[in-house]
């Protein structure tokens, strides 16, 4: 019983209109700061959530300066992917802007306002209905992309793993993720690989990324009638804790997650469970056929899983 108020209590929390009350009076006045910029939106981000979390609030900046005409002027230090000291810009060390820098062509003063939850923009309850799959992922691409050294690493990786469009990408992610995706059973997800591969015969390797060691072992131990391949990431979750509170160093952990995704992005199909990380496959690659296992919880259902959901379940409906 005392779980169950405990577990609730946590819900209430991390609501987002809870959130969202409390975070207006900082709101008021970040919008207040950003409309004396003169068309130029400022944000320095220093949240303490998973990576593409952090990557959802870029997302909905660059909605608001798209609708606003402005340009998104955005840097990330300090919080879990930082240096401790918060001098490096850890969102420029791993994306390049496709834009020249708007400092080089501004003669007044620009006001950046510092930002540790998306609610202090109020932005998920005015876009997170509006997004799609495709125009969010033209919407990002028309301002940043990987770093070159990211993309390099990753055709590196693709071509050692040979990992293409044959390939048939997991991913299952576990930890503290109960609490915002109805949870899959091991043995299903790796009966839902093999589902996958038999109705797609030209998938003739699987490549499994997971936060959870015990979990990568199982499903390599599964009797799958193609070989396996495994991320080659370094960085796993601490039993029950998540990797990106478990101690490593941030910029290692960003680093880590951003490689993942695109080499997941590289597959010719991707099996999942609920993750921001996996989701932003489909952002990076628009063509990406996916299987979403199970659903976000209700309280939790956000882009871009949301939006996977449902055209999954239309698709299926149709079928």
């Amino acid at each position: 019983m005392l779980r169950r108020v405990v577990d609730r209590a946590k819900q209430i929390r991390r609501s987002e209109g809870f959130k969202h009350s409390v975070a207006m009076p900082r709101r008021i006045s970040l919008h207040a700061k950003q409309r004396l910029n003169k068309g130029v939106f400022s944000i320095e981000i220093q949240e303490n959530s998973g990576f593409f979390s952090v990557m959802q609030m870029v997302l909905f900046i660059l909605m608001y300066c798209d609708e606003k005409c402005l340009t998104p002027c955005i840097s990330a230090r300090g919080g879990l992917y930082g240096d401790a000291e918060g001098k490096l810009d850890w969102f420029s060390a791993c994306f390049e802007s496709v834009h020249t820098a708007p400092g080089a062509a501004l003669t007044h003063k620009v006001r950046t306002s510092t930002v540790r939850d998306l609610v202090q923009l109020g932005f998920r309850q005015r876009y997170e209905a509006k997004l799609q799959l495709d125009s969010a992922s033209e919407l990002f691409f028309a301002y940043y992309r990987p770093a070159t050294h990211i993309y390099e690493e990753v055709e590196s990786i693709c071509r050692k793993l040979g990992l293409g469009t044959s390939t048939l990408g997991a991913h299952f992610r576990g930890t503290d993720k109960a609490l915002e995706a109805v949870p899959v059973s091991w043995r299903s997800f790796c009966q839902q690989v093999e589902s996958t591969l038999a109705d797609n015969p030209h998938l003739t390797r699987i490549f499994i990324s997971s936060d959870e060691q015990a979990f990568i072992d199982f499903f390599i131990a599964w009797p799958f009638s193609k070989p396996v391949k495994v991320a080659p990431a370094k960085l796993l979750a601490c039993g029950s804790t998540p990797v990106h509170f478990s101690g490593y160093p941030g910029l290692e952990i960003g680093h880590e997650a951003l490689v993942s995704s695109l080499l997941l992005a590289n597959c010719g199909f991707l099996v999942k469970t609920p993750s921001y990380l996996s989701a932003w496959s489909k952002i990076f690659n628009p063509s990406l056929p996916v299987r979403l296992v199970s659903p976000p919880r209700p309280d939790a259902f956000w882009f871009p899983d949301s939006q996977l959901w449902l055209e999954q379940a239309a698709h299926d409906k149709a079928a």
